[in-house]
Formats: structure tokens, C-alpha cells, sequence
């Protein structure tokens, strides 16, 4: 059996040869290395870079593709020539089946017109189901809001919040096609399948989660050790994963907790003031440091830029909360995370969250919008240290369970096997 995975992400060596360097600490490296340790059938491995011409490589039995044209936030469905490279490396390979990881970028979306037309199955995983996020994208945020933010660089590439949200919808439309290309997804829970069924009734839909990467797991939050009256949040550099919500719930919790601190990871969404930073500046990041100043809480946010797996699960176990503010989410890596470290969380009940987070045994769940229940449940673990430690336990003991018990290999193979056998 031969499997392609169109990937968004240049994983292994394609990395080091498109950009010098590997990715590190991607659940989808663990899931690579335990298809090399099983062996008994091939996998190739492909994505798009800002390349002339298709890139072919191999390393410890695993063949890897870069397809010219674009990298994928950039790639164009439109022309031609994608199409053309994307048949050609398909024909060359001749692969069983092909499977798309998301469909959030174009590439993935010729991938499977090409292998439509050459007649080969495919399936997609469901990382994030696009018709939802369009939906949600603006997250509460208002028109005068969005229009009071604006940037010279939003005007400069057309990229402003309204903007980023009608890429969203545009993209959605090409979602519900590529539904119809592969008639087969792989998803996680409950929410995404009946989601996409009421779109597309007929397709047909496999369960398998996401492995947890183990450095998360190797971590132990313990609140003896953690810094008291302290937030860690979910990375909040565009309007749906809801950091302007909670720095209002921020903000009434310093009414009682001057010391308050929330540490929010990823790339910064609040820069310095250089040129530099003043050009590139998005609106949504004007918009946050606008919110932040007119708070008063220009103190208590702490910016921890872009993290390593292994200082990320190290910033979990020092938090007293973590608090995932988002106004949608399929799976969330990053609860998941937190709750195999331990560390009490509150989380917004949307998408899939509640199908892992359950009120009041392994954490807290609120309404997105309502910022003040956010900040409510925040201060009941703030309060009671019994409370807290009783979370900690329950989440880490559930994500553990999870962990320990998702053979991904193996239920990914039984889903190819599953769908050679009723070609």
C-alpha cells in the first residue's frame, strides 16, 4: 500500500532543504516516525513552496515532494500549471490513496481534482472545518471596531479584519468541493461530523484523534509551584481565538488581583514602535494595543513570543489557570495540552471544546462573549486551591487515558484499509 499526504507544512527534510531548518515538536513528525518504525508500505509526503519546479527527495524510506508555485496560504487553484504538476507527481507515484491534511489552502484542493480525475481515492483530515471559522471569524468585534483599526498596511494588501473574513467565506466555498472530491473525511468528534453532514449528507466520515505530543505529557503541573494569579491563554494573533474577550475578563479580575499577569504565547500580537513595526502593523494588533491602554492593563500582559514545545509545556506548569478564549475550535491542541500538564483550565464552549471539557469536573466552560462569567470561573480556581488541584487531576487523568489509548497508527491504517477495501 502506498499513501500520499498533502501536508501544509514543509515537515522532515523538506524543511531543512526549502528553508534551512526543520520543524520541531509537530504531532504530525510523531505519527511520520511510526509510520518509518512499522514499514510494510510507502509513504510520500508533499506540499507547495515559492519554488520553478518540483522538488523531489528521500529520506529513511519516506519519498517528499515540493510542488512549485506558491506556499500554500499563497497558492493559486486557478492555474493550469498547479493542476499539471500536481497530476504529473500523482501519476509518477501512483499512489492507493491520497490524503489531505486540512483544507485550508488551495494546493490540497488541485491535489484532489487531480487524483479525481486519475481516479484514485482520497480522504481528508478535518483540522479545522473552514464554514465554521468564516462564521465566527470576527468574534464579537464591531464594524466600528473593525473600521476604527485599520491600518496603512490593511489598506496597502487589502487585508483588513472584514477583509481576512471574506477570504474565509471564499474559502469555505472551495471546502464544500473538496467535500465532494474526496466523499470521505477523518475527524476527532462530534461536533465536526454534523457539522459537515448537514453541508454534505452523503459523505462518509471516520474517527480518529489526534496523538497528544508526548513532551506535554512528560510535564506535571503542581500549585505549589505555580505562579499565583497567573493566565496563560490559547496564541491570539487574529480575532477568532478571542484574546480582546479575555483581556476584558483580565480586566475585571484586577479589580481583585492587582498581580495579575497573563501570559499570552505566540507571535506577538502587540509590537514596538518602530517604523518597521508601525508599517507591518495589522489592524487587529491596533486594535488589541488600543483595548489594552484603554483597560489599563498594560502591565499585566506578558508577551512570550513564539515558544518551543518544551518551553511551552514549561510556561503551562508555571500558570494558575489557562484560560482557551477562542470563538471556535474543532479540536484544540492546545487544551488538549494543558490538560494532559494539568494546569486547571476554563474554556469558551464551542465547536468540539465541550465534547473535552466538562463543567465542573475537569475544568470550566462559558459563552464566549460572556467575558465576565470567563472572569468568574477564573476566580473560583484563584480561590480554592482544593478546587484547582481537584481540576488538575481529573483533566490530566482524562487526557492521559486519551493519550495512552490513541494508537493514531494504527487507527489511520485500519481507515486506509477500510477504504481500499470498498473501492
Amino acid at each position: 500500500m502506498k499513501i500520499l499526504w498533502i501536508v501544509n507544512t514543509p515537515i522532515d527534510i523538506l524543511g531543512e532543504k526549502l528553508y534551512g531548518s526543520r520543524a520541531n515538536g509537530l504531532w504530525m513528525d510523531a505519527l511520520l516516525s511510526d509510520y518509518r518504525k512499522h514499514g510494510g508500505f510507502d509513504l510520500v509526503v508533499a506540499t507547495s513552496a515559492k519554488i520553478q519546479k518540483t522538488l523531489r527527495y528521500e529520506n529513511a524510506g519516506v519519498t517528499f515532494y515540493a510542488v512549485p508555485d506558491n506556499v500554500p496560504i499563497c497558492y493559486s487553484e486557478n492555474k493550469p500549471s498547479n493542476l499539471a504538476a500536481w497530476k504529473d507527481l500523482i501519476s509518477a507515484e501512483r499512489p492507493d490513496l491520497i490524503q489531505v491534511w486540512g483544507t485550508e489552502f488551495a494546493h490540497g484542493f488541485c491535489a484532489l481534482k487531480a487524483a479525481d480525475t486519475l481516479k484514485i481515492p482520497s480522504v481528508i483530515y478535518m483540522q479545522g472545518y473552514l464554514g465554521s471559522i468564516a462564521q465566527n471569524y470576527l468574534a464579537g468585534m464591531t464594524a466600528r471596531e473593525i473600521k476604527r483599526s485599520i491600518t496603512p498596511r490593511d489598506i496597502l494588501k487589502h487585508d483588513n479584519v472584514l477583509d481576512q473574513q471574506k477570504k474565509y467565506i471564499k474559502a469555505s466555498e472551495r471546502e464544500v468541493k473538496e467535500f465532494a472530491l474526496a466523499g470521505r473525511i477523518i475527524c476527532e468528534n462530534d461536533w465536526c461530523e454534523e457539522s459537515i453532514r448537514k453541508i454534505s449528507p452523503g459523505i462518509r466520515v471516520y474517527r480518529c484523534p489526534l496523538s497528544i505530543n508526548e513532551t506535554f505529557a512528560q510535564k506535571k503541573w503542581d500549585i505549589k509551584n505555580c505562579e499565583r494569579h497567573s493566565i496563560i491563554c490559547n496564541a491570539s494573533g487574529y480575532p477568532l481565538k478571542g484574546l480582546h474577550m479575555l483581556l476584558r475578563a483580565v480586566a475585571l479580575l484586577k479589580e481583585r488581583y492587582p498581580d495579575i499577569r497573563l501570559y499570552v504565547p505566540g507571535a506577538k500580537v502587540v509590537c514596538g514602535g518602530s517604523f518597521t513595526d508601525v508599517i507591518r502593523k495589522r489592524g487587529y494588533s491596533k486594535y488589541i494595543e488600543n483595548l489594552i491602554k484603554s483597560l489599563g492593563i498594560e502591565k499585566n500582559v506578558v508577551w512570550l513570543g513564539s515558544l518551543s514545545q518544551e518551553k511551552l509545556a514549561e510556561q503551562y506548569t508555571k500558570a494558575h489557570v489557562f484560560v482557551l478564549c477562542s470563538s471556535i475550535e474543532n479540536h484544540s491542541s492546545s487544551l488538549k495540552e494543558a490538560m494532559i500538564v494539568g494546569v486547571p483550565d476554563v474554556a469558551s464552549a464551542v465547536g468540539g471544546v465541550p465534547e473535552y471539557v466538562r463543567h465542573g469536573e475537569n475544568g470550566f466552560l462559558y459563552k464566549f462573549e460572556e467575558y465576565g462569567a470567563a472572569a468568574k470561573w477564573v476566580e473560583k480556581i484563584f480561590e480554592d486551591d482544593d478546587l484547582a488541584q481537584k481540576l488538575s487531576k481529573a483533566a490530566r487523568e482524562e487526557m492521559i487515558k486519551l493519550h495512552e489509548n490513541s494508537n493514531v497508527f494504527e487507527q489511520m491504517l485500519q481507515i486506509y484499509e477500510s477504504i481500499l477495501e470498498e473501492r
